[in-house]
């Protein structure tokens, strides 16, 4: 209930709270719902209506709802990203996403159907370099397969990312992911180049545990795990790298769907300080960065300030060149958005 309350965003907010959970409910599910039939039963019966005729009905009974202010901030999203879409999109609860590691594609799947656990190819088109499954969110896997090992909980629009750090050629890789968060990124990096030598850092000591144990479950070795603040050189490693991922501190807008409770909250007054933060980061590393090297930036932003303002600003001093970059949008997918950016250092 507290979820769909939050789910309607920045809209009706004038409403009573008792009104809001009503309406959240019926937006965002599709079954019938215990407490409308209570309390709202001509809503309740019409459920199964799809969403456009569902907004229609709300709107008919709060004539003030518009759904384009569940995210008010349209002038301040990245170029690619449709307003109304990205506004729907709060009202569909996001889905699971798996990736399958290299070389357990059939065992996963056959551990999927034995268990008869109901899952989609979120891929179809096989545009991805490993198979990605989505399942509705809650469901349980982690006593269906060997989690890390043969399979890895990974957003779909974090999966994507790996269209622009997939190898282009044949070059050893010293890798360093230095923002590496829950790590899902760190052990992408692992699969598309075996054998490479990989450096993980993050500025929380409790995420550096965890992703030891993590990278255990997966056998993965690194060549350094180290707790560092990217905004303070002298926290920088000594040592130079030929690719550097790095998925930056953002608003995390692009994830709002998961956790709508920071769309309510949020203060577009926040977006500059991440930006600056972005920006002193991305100096500080490119200096670690070999000529030659590649840099991949990414954000779980959906904001301009912190996509293309911070590419923009990463080529301004000439060392780096901007070689591809995509706002990856997820919905309509039940997925994160994600943007990516694709450098290397001319010198």
């Amino acid at each position: 209930m507290a979820y769909c309350y939050f789910r309607l965003g920045h809209s009706l907010k004038n409403i009573s709270k008792e009104d809001r959970i009503i309406t959240g409910l019926f937006l965002c599910n599709d079954e019938k719902e215990q407490i409308l039939e209570h309390l709202r039963p001509v809503w309740h019966e019409q459920m199964e209506v799809p969403l456009d005729g569902k907004l229609e009905i709300v709107q008919a009974a709060f004539p003030e709802f518009d759904p384009l202010e569940i995210f008010p901030w349209k002038n301040l999203l990245s170029a690619g990203i449709d307003h109304r879409s990205y506004c729907i999109s709060f009202l569909e609860k996001p889905r699971l996403f798996i990736r399958v590691r290299p070389g357990h594609d059939l065992s996963v799947k056959a551990k999927l159907l034995k268990n008869n656990i109901e899952y989609l190819d979120a891929d179809p088109d096989s545009i991805l370099p490993f198979k990605p499954y989505s399942f509705a969110g809650g469901t349980k896997l982690d006593d269906i397969f060997l989690m890390n090992r043969e399979a890895v909980v990974q957003d779909l629009g974090s999966q994507s990312t790996a269209l622009f750090m997939k190898p282009d050629e044949k070059v050893e890789k010293e890798a360093w992911d230095c923002c590496a968060g829950g790590g899902g990124k760190s052990i992408l990096l692992a699969d598309l180049f075996p054998g490479c030598r990989l450096t993980v850092s993050d500025i929380r000591e409790s995420i550096l545990k965890n992703l030891s144990a993590r990278f255990k479950e997966a056998g993965i070795e690194t060549s350094r795990l180290f707790k560092a603040d990217l905004t303070d050189q002298n926290d920088l490693p000594r040592q130079s790298y030929n690719f550097i991922v790095a998925d930056l501190p953002c608003t995390g807008s692009g994830t709002w769907s998961r956790n709508p409770e920071a769309l309510y909250f949020f203060n577009p007054d926040s977006i500059s300080n991440y930006r600056q933060r972005q920006e002193k980061i991305l100096s500080n590393i490119t200096g670690r960065l070999t000529a030659g090297g590649t840099l991949v930036y990414i954000t779980c932003s959906a904001f301009a300030d912190e996509n293309e303002r911070v590419a923009t600003f990463a080529t301004s001093s000439g060392v780096l060149k901007l070689e591809n970059q995509e706002m990856i949008t997820g919905y309509g997918k039940a997925a994160d958005s994600m943007f990516v950016s694709r450098f290397v250092k001319v010198k």
